[in-house]
């Protein structure tokens, strides 16, 4: 199946976007554990433990960013245009389909 054009970029673009929102949360969220974790009970404590956390963090913000701004809005217009189109086919058929006078 070939992608068109247009959502192949969408999808380059947010997830860019995606990419570096998800590197300033995960650095972000390493250096608020390194700073505060110690103080906080169900934190990550040990240096591994927070790369993780960090990776998991940059990995749900890219995939929630892509989701919500390239898959969603591709998804409502394609199930639209589908939708304008088939209506717009339908009427097309009833005005084509006058009788002839006698």
């Amino acid at each position: 199946m070939r992608i068109p054009t247009q959502l192949r970029q969408t999808l380059i673009g947010t997830t860019v976007v995606g990419a570096f929102f998800g590197v300033l949360c995960a650095l972000g969220s390493f250096a608020f554990y390194s700073e505060y974790g110690p103080r906080i009970a169900g934190a990550p404590h040990d240096a591994w433990a927070k790369t993780f956390h960090a990776i998991g963090i940059f990995f749900w913000v890219t995939v929630g960013i892509v989701g919500a701004f390239g898959l969603l809005p591709s998804a409502i217009s394609f199930a639209l245009s589908r939708l304008f189109r088939k209506a717009s086919n339908i009427s097309s058929k009833r005005t084509r389909e006058k009788p002839r006078a006698a």
